[in-house]
């Protein structure tokens, strides 16, 4: 019989992938999903069970993980924009409702998908799976920093659990990253304000596989992993490229971080203060990972667990911007 494996945030960009590739592997597969989310009707035409709930509902919860072998974890509200209580009902209370369900029903292995933003990437020169935490009075990146936290924690106390630290995630389906900068560089409203900064991204094919490796391989249990393509290219060069693809110019002026940030700053409060469902152009938190410098060590996943990046950042980016392309423009601006 095959194993059973449970997809939290299946309607997403990763999830969706995630469901896809265990689909392809022959495992049965479950997805919580809310209440009609309109990828119900594909999803079990598909083949998955899908049971109709949040992540924030331990009941749900504990119906969808439920005679599971692995569980990935991939559902989050992953946004630098939104109302605090919610990033804190699902980023952690979310998290911590599968952890407690996963152990009360024996899974075999969790796979839980945190993000690079759980480090203080942009002021240094390295990451790594040992670099502290660093919390920044932003609602993403400090719940899921505690959101991580709620899996090490039932780590302790028994859950057999693997967590993985993504970078910039891009390819067919993404509504984060490439979608937003097209939508600027479109409008000729964006900037720079970091030379020459490193942008690490990864390609979600290869996400995927490092995903199923952490679920399936004995070497990944109580560890964490970097995620990313580990190659080389700046925030410039990616601008460039979506702007060629999207028949616009790239953008040209560059201001300094402090003045970007220090602005950035003034009008968030200005939309918090008007109670704005809307994100504005820029926030500090789309500011900071833009302006990172950090080098990303990804050698513990291809060490440990022989992870490779089987599809070139080269060719991730051509196919992440072919989709991009066959998306109405006025859909790239969705958070």
């Amino acid at each position: 019989m095959a194993a059973t494996t449970l997809v939290t945030g299946a309607s997403g960009f990763i999830g969706s992938h995630l469901v896809t590739r265990c689909l392809k592997d022959g495992y049965r597969v479950k997805a919580l999903i809310r209440k009609g989310n309109a990828c119900i009707p594909s999803l079990r035409a598909s083949g998955v069970e899908v049971i109709e709930g949040d992540v924030r509902d331990a009941r749900s919860v504990d119906a969808a993980v439920s005679e599971c072998n692995i569980v990935l974890h991939s559902a989050a509200l992953n946004s630098d924009w939104g109302a605090k209580q919610d990033f804190i009902d699902i980023n952690v209370g979310g998290t911590r409702n599968i952890c407690e369900s996963s152990m009360r029903h024996g899974v075999g292995q969790l796979v839980h998908l945190s993000t690079l933003e759980c480090f203080n990437h942009h002021t240094l020169d390295r990451v790594d799976e040992r670099t502290p935490y660093f919390f920044r009075k932003q609602c993403y990146t400090d719940t899921k920093i505690a959101g991580t936290n709620e899996v090490w924690a039932a780590m302790q106390r028994g859950l057999s659990a693997s967590i993985l630290y993504p970078v910039c995630v891009c390819g067919p389906g993404d509504k984060t990253i490439f979608p937003l900068l097209a939508d600027g560089i479109r409008k000729r409203q964006f900037f720079y304000w970091s030379r020459n900064a490193p942008m690490s991204l990864i390609y979600v094919d290869n996400l995927v596989d490092l995903t199923m490796l952490a679920a399936t391989r004995p070497e990944a249990a109580g560890e964490a992993f970097m995620a990313g393509d580990g190659v080389p290219i700046t925030f410039e060069e990616v601008c460039q490229r979506i702007a060629a693809a999207i028949g616009s110019p790239p953008p040209s002026l560059h201001l300094p971080f402090g003045l970007v940030r220090n602005a950035v700053g003034l009008m968030e409060g200005v939309y918090r203060i008007a109670g704005s469902k809307t994100r504005p152009l820029l926030t500090q938190q789309a500011v900071d990972l833009l302006a990172s410098r950090a080098v990303v060590d990804v050698s513990k996943a291809r060490n440990l667990l022989g992870w490779q990046s089987l599809v070139p950042q080269d060719e991730g980016i051509r196919r992440a911007l072919e989709w991009l392309v066959t998306v109405d423009p006025s859909e790239w601006k969705v958070k």
